[in-house]
């Protein structure tokens, strides 16, 4: 049975994407999920079939390791800098500008 990672999963919408071990993307329909909902950088293990249109999809598919529910995968959630921060910024750039002239 392949394996793989949850690459996004869309619960409202019922319906995802997957990298299988190789690094195709395979698409999840939520009816396909056994167990509990799927989260992003879970780790699944799956059966391969063919859509309509052509595309492979992935049918059958179980949980073998939950991803941290705080920790979206492959992305770090800072705060964006404030316009203070910017500005401040800005004017750190000038004035090594003024330095080095």
């Amino acid at each position: 049975m392949p394996s793989g990672h949850v690459k996004v999963f869309h619960p409202d919408r019922n319906f995802g994407f997957l990298v299988s071990e190789s690094g195709e993307e395979l698409y999840i329909a939520g009816t396909e999920v056994s167990g509990e909902p799927l989260r992003s950088g879970d780790e699944v293990e799956y059966e391969v079939a063919d859509t309509e249109n052509g595309r492979k999809a992935a049918t059958g598919i179980s949980v073998t390791k939950q991803a941290p529910a705080d920790n979206p995968v492959g992305r770090t959630m800072v705060e964006p800098p404030s316009w203070d921060e910017l500005e401040e910024r800005e004017r750190q750039r000038r004035m090594a500008r003024r330095r080095r002239r």
